[in-house]
């Protein structure tokens, strides 16, 4: 039996405890197609769409990976997802089971576009995913803690012991990483629960505007400008539209938070360069360019750190 077939058949099982869903006749399909690069979408577990042939019923299911399990805590992930359904800021839970790795969601399929770049120049669509970050910081702890320079440290680690394609000059990024964590560290805020990936592509926009946060493999608790550094990175190019979508979010400018947060985010960077290396070293998934997307990030990385800036706002904070 191929993979395909047996995630067939665990598909169905998980859907069939859906309330309202065991006897319907359904159809089965990937649902979206998986990139590791640019976007590292659908990586971490397989994306399914069931539909019920009658009604045009439809549920996203996603089966976690095994190879994604270094990077992700999956009962921290499900929790997070059913936190983030209750708020109305993520897609509707209806079945988590942590022990097989299975997530039953709403299906945001007609109506909802994944976001991209382009719409990130829109101020409101930014403002209201900044405000669904914010609001999910507010809610008890989750049950995972870890801050971006301890996983750096950890995957570094990992990756040379794995033999990962590593460039030349990671030894010196990790140092200049490691002295801007060591800057960083006495005014860290209380950590607080996150989504962890700013990713773009884990924003859905529907046509009238609303937004969801998906894909909570991340999540954990962390200080909140490392979630708000890691958004700020990926959405925008240029630093003014960053700066100013900072400000907003904060009811003002704060230098040395903003600065805090460029930090985090160039942090990010390195530590999603080792992820991606190190599922490139270990993962059996060999047509996927898990390479080229950790290459990608360690490049943004570098460039940050060569920059006068990261000198810049190291002093500034």
């Amino acid at each position: 039996m191929s993979r395909f077939e047996e995630e067939q058949i665990r598909v169905e099982a998980h859907i069939r405890q859906v309330p309202g869903w065991t006897g319907r006749d359904i159809t089965m399909e990937p649902a979206i197609p998986v990139l590791a690069s640019p976007s590292w979408r659908g990586v971490d577990g397989s994306p399914w769409r069931v539909r019920d042939k009658a009604s045009g019923d439809s549920l996203f299911v996603k089966l976690m990976h095994a190879d994604a399990a270094f990077y992700i805590d999956v009962a921290c992930a499900f929790q997070a997802a059913q936190r983030a359904s209750e708020l109305g800021i993520g897609p509707h839970v209806f079945l988590a089971d942590a022990g097989s790795g299975a997530l039953v969601l709403e299906d945001l399929d007609a109506g909802w576009r994944t976001a991209t770049l382009e719409r990130m120049l829109e101020k409101d669509i930014v403002d209201r995913v900044l405000a669904a970050r914010r609001r999910f910081h507010d809610g008890p702890a989750l049950p995972r803690s870890s801050g971006v320079f301890e996983e750096i440290e950890r995957f570094h680690g990992e990756a040379r012991a794995a033999s990962g394609q590593l460039p030349a000059d990671a030894d010196w990024l990790l140092a200049e990483l490691r002295y801007a964590g060591e800057a960083l560290t006495p005014g860290r805020r209380q950590p607080m629960p996150s989504h962890g990936d700013g990713n773009v592509s884990n924003i859905m926009i529907s046509d009238a505007g609303d937004i969801r946060l998906i894909d909570w493999d991340r999540a954990g608790n962390a200080d909140p400008l490392e979630d708000i550094g890691s958004f700020l990175a990926e959405a925008f190019d240029q630093e003014p539209e960053a700066r100013d979508a900072f400000a907003r979010s904060q009811g003002g400018f704060d230098e040395a938070a903003y600065n805090r947060a460029w930090l985090y985010g160039v942090a990010d960077d390195l530590r999603w360069g080792l992820i991606g290396t190190l599922v490139a070293a270990r993962s059996p998934r060999n047509t996927l360019e898990f390479h080229k997307f950790a290459s990608w990030r360690l490049v943004r990385c570098r460039m940050a750190v060569h920059s006068p800036r990261f000198g810049e706002a190291l002093r500034r904070i």
